[in-house]
């Protein structure tokens, strides 16, 4: 069976088995009605059926449904069609062989390329893919412009604090399979929205950023990254900390993995985007072949003691030490490693205590507050309170706006602490306890 990976331009491909996951069309060229899918690899590609075949292709492919698709060809895409990092896409028609097969969960329900608001300026104003965005939604107003046309202004907040607004152009709000205003509650509601294929355009000089052809939007999505938000914006943690603490250890237990659809990503050493297998070779949509691809953890973890659990990121060094060894020379000496399926290597830690070392992130907002564990290791000792320790050196490490899972830039303080932790219980500065509900940026 062909994956999407294995696929090139003006290549003819064998048997493919992918879902698919969304429809649009283009407002101009109607002859032509497009679809996202996936394969069990979690790669993604654009197909296309037009002219004759639109019809056809329409009454045969399904958003949600899985199909084995056979005799199709892979063009180019033009700048027109493109919204993937992908440089072809896969052409079906009359002469091709579309059968459905049975649901299944090894091919994922969902599929999205999310990225910062700062990774989304970077990209500038002609990106070479059209990213995904996701954010606690805090405003949405319904505009006109000076046509007469109607449009929904929506501003997001995402795990950083930042806001983005992003402008829904009517043919997105009028087509109620991308949109559904009913589904979009403001503050007080804690509700999180995914926007796919962000277009950025220019206007009086500013960046700003729209729906494309391809846009469409999810309304608190069942991934990894919904849950973390609302966490984030609903439920601030009760861990009472110095306004000065960054770094705390705990002894706890790791009770969950968790990904979305890939648990390692394959990325450009130079840019940081995701690349995709041409043949033998590695190809980046902005540098080209790569020789040597990147490989990084896409893992966040729920971790609990017997006072309370929190969800984290999970650092480089904390994911080699429960590999036991570097992403690369464990993928090169396990060349058929499932991405899908986490090994039994790492899984084997769930339930197991461990002393970690947590770092806490805040960013604009109080409540906003991100935990990564920046070490992990087997414990010596009994969790206690409060147990004074030898603080270790600064470990300087340069964060990168790209980074998910940055290594600690402060010093680790070695105080062994419960996830509810007070510092009553040690030796107080005065007025220096506050919680994280009551700490100022």
């Amino acid at each position: 069976m062909t994956s999407i990976s294995d696929l090139k331009t003006d290549g003819i491909g064998g048997p493919l088995q992918v879902r698919i996951l969304r429809k649009w069309k283009h407002d101009v060229r109607r002859y032509e009605t497009w679809y996202l899918a996936v394969d069990r690899f979690a790669d993604a590609i654009q197909i296309l059926g037009q002219r004759t075949n639109q019809s056809y292709i329409e009454s045969v492919l399904h958003v949600s449904q899985c199909y084995t698709i056979s005799d199709y060809s892979c063009p180019q895409l033009d700048n027109y069609q493109k919204f993937l990092e992908n440089e072809f896409y896969i052409d079906v028609g009359l002469k091709s062989i579309i059968q459905p097969i049975p649901e299944t969960t090894t091919i994922p329900k969902t599929w999205f390329r999310f990225v910062s608001k700062s990774h989304l300026i970077d990209l500038g104003e002609r990106p070479p893919y059209y990213p995904d965005y996701i954010g606690v939604l805090s405003k949405i107003r319904e505009c006109t412009k000076a046509s007469g046309e109607s449009f929904v202004l929506l501003i997001l907040t995402d795990e950083s604090g930042s806001k983005l607004a992003i402008n829904l152009w009517k043919e997105c709000i009028t087509n109620p399979e991308k949109f559904n205003r009913d589904s979009l509650h403001q503050p007080p509601a804690t509700t999180v929205v995914a926007v796919t294929n962000l277009k950025p355009s220019i206007y009086n000089g500013v960046l700003r950023y729209g729906s494309s052809h391809a846009t469409h939007i999810y309304v608190n999505p069942d991934i990894p990254e919904t849950t973390a938000l609302i966490n984030l914006f609903r439920h601030p943690h009760p861990i009472l900390l110095y306004p000065q603490d960054k770094t705390f250890i705990v002894q706890a237990s790791i009770k969950e993995f968790h990904y979305q659809n890939s648990w390692f990503q394959t990325i450009c050493p130079i840019c940081k985007d995701p690349i995709f297998k041409r043949g033998e070779s590695w190809y980046c949509s902005a540098h080209g072949l790569i020789e040597k691809p990147t490989y990084i953890y896409k893992l966040t973890v729920t971790i609990t003691d017997a006072t309370d659990t929190i969800s984290a990121l999970i650092s480089e060094t904390s994911c080699r030490k429960l590999l036991k060894s570097s992403l690369e020379n464990f993928i090169s000496n396990n060349p058929h490693i499932n991405r899908n399926t986490l090994p039994p290597i790492i899984t084997d830690h769930k339930e197991q205590t461990k002393k970690m070392s947590i770092q806490m992130l805040r960013a604009s907002t109080l409540d906003n507050i991100r935990f990564i564990i920046i070490d992990i290791e087997e414990p010596t000792t009994k969790a206690q309170t409060s147990v004074p320790g030898t603080p270790a050196q600064p470990q300087m490490t340069r964060m990168r706006p790209t980074d998910t899972t940055p290594e600690p830039s402060t010093p680790v303080e070695h105080v062994v602490r419960t996830l509810t932790y007070d510092p009553q219980e040690s030796a107080p500065r005065k007025n220096a306890k506050r919680t994280l509900k009551q700490q100022t940026s």
